[in-house]
């Protein structure tokens, strides 16, 4: 048997217990102190706060989106000749380093995370180390001890987290000082070396359409493509640095990262639109929420993104039981390439690609994420002619380089106001031809 202690970031004890039995099923429970405190929050919509221990199939959907998907992940495994399915041997090594304000420790550890002073807890990194972190990621050779990422993060893209310090530069947590980052420098796919730039510009297509979004700032380091990415579960107040418990929507779901596509499950078993209305119903306003991730849908059908899987969304949990939407991220026009999965992540009422998408199909997916469906037809009408409006106003302005973008938005911009009767008068564009290149998504 394996037991481990699970904390959150600044409390003063475990708030539960990880179990490994003999058999390797996995079993979860809350301490009674976590649990008496009417303020706290469970560990996931799908671990809600009660006395009764939880058994092995939603704490194993939970705890292994916990885990990095990397090579420090792979090294372990071939290291402690330990299977991916065991969760829990797996963040016996791992769990100081798990995303967010959870860690996952043997009974015997101290806590590994608290919050962090800028001016006290982090050692600033100079240009030429900033440069050789950036063209080791991109090269493929491991990082100098100094450099290991203190926080990794999750995802198939080299990837390293960093903190903003007063100065102006970044920096690495002190080794023991349990400090969190603010940002996350990503590189590029090499078969697609403007991802970078792509995802930086339909970040802030978002923002400038009223989405709350993360930050990110396209750059190029040594020739290498860079994209910084502000941290969004972070809460800054004067020199400190808070780490904010949140979850994605596979843990939610209560289902295993394989599973992020509705194409991978099964009825009562997938990300579709009855398990995102479930998610959605629980939040702190659940008809803002609705609302808003209807239109992030739309938003993500105009520009391209069919890759919002369930691991693309996220919730914050705060303390008093507060859940609510986090900011959008990780929006890439990924139809701009060729290579890319046409299916959508998750289908829109019949619909599986984005050209089979009707006015019955968006209709039916507004009312099984909850809409009402007395409301749901001038809802969608308005927050489609909305999006079409601002999307259409900024796209001439576009730089050159998005081209492909403008095209593609033409297309699928056409096919909405025409699919809803909005009666809009569309730019016409050239054609949307998809040449070269490739995405490997899975």
């Amino acid at each position: 048997m394996l037991v481990l202690d699970v904390w959150i970031e600044a409390a003063p004890s475990p708030i539960g217990h990880l179990v490994r039995d003999n058999a390797m099923n996995l079993a979860f429970a809350y301490t009674q102190d976590w649990l008496k405190n009417a303020n706290n929050h469970p560990l996931s919509l799908s671990l809600p706060l009660r006395d009764e221990p939880y058994d092995d199939v939603p704490v194993r959907a939970y705890f292994d989106n916990l885990l990095q998907e990397n090579s420090q992940l792979e090294s372990l495994m071939a290291r402690e000749g330990l299977q991916r399915g065991d969760i829990a041997g797996l963040l016996e090594h791992l769990g100081a380093d798990c995303a967010g304000a959870v860690s996952v420790l043997r009974t015997d550890h101290p806590p590994v995370k608290r919050p962090g002073n800028v001016r006290e807890d982090y050692d600033p990194i100079d240009e030429a180390t900033f440069t050789e972190i950036v063209t080791r990621l991109a090269t493929g050779r491991p990082l100098r001890e100094e450099m290991r990422d203190p926080s990794p993060v999750a995802g198939v893209r080299p990837k390293i987290s960093l903190a903003a310090l007063p100065d102006g530069r970044f920096g690495f947590p002190k080794p023991g000082s349990g400090a969190p980052t603010t940002h996350i420098l990503k590189l590029p796919d090499p078969d697609h070396r403007h991802e970078a730039r792509d995802e930086a510009f339909l970040t802030l297509l978002a923002a400038r359409c009223g989405f709350q979004v993360g930050s990110s700032i396209a750059d190029t380091v040594e020739g290498h493509d860079v994209l910084l990415i502000e941290r969004f579960d972070r809460i800054i107040d004067g020199d400190f640095i808070y780490r904010r418990h949140q979850e994605d929507f596979a843990q939610a779901a209560g289902l295993p990262a394989e599973l992020k596509y509705e194409r991978r499950g099964r009825p009562g078993r997938r990300f579709d639109a009855t398990t995102i209305g479930r998610i959605l119903a629980a939040t702190n306003r659940p008809a803002i929420a609705r609302e808003t991730f209807m239109r992030i849908t739309l938003f993500n059908l105009l520009v391209g993104n069919n890759d919002n899987h369930a691991k693309n969304h996220t919730l914050f949990h705060d303390p008093g039981n507060s859940v609510e939407l986090a900011p959008f991220y990780d929006l890439v026009p990924v139809q701009t390439v060729a290579g890319f999965k046409e299916d959508l992540a998750f289908r829109l009422g019949k619909a599986e690609l984005p050209e089979q998408v009707g006015a019955a199909d968006l209709l039916q997916f507004c009312e099984k994420i909850g809409l009402p469906a007395k409301g749901a037809r001038r809802l969608l009408a308005n927050a489609a002619r909305d999006l079409l409006e601002h999307l259409e106003a900024l796209s001439p302005d576009f730089p050159k380089e998005m081209g492909a973008l403008d095209r593609l938005l033409g297309e699928t911009s056409d096919h909405l106001n025409t699919a809803l009767e909005l009666g809009l008068n569309i730019r016409q564009r050239d054609a949307h031809v998809v040449k070269g290149g490739g995405w490997a998504l899975s």
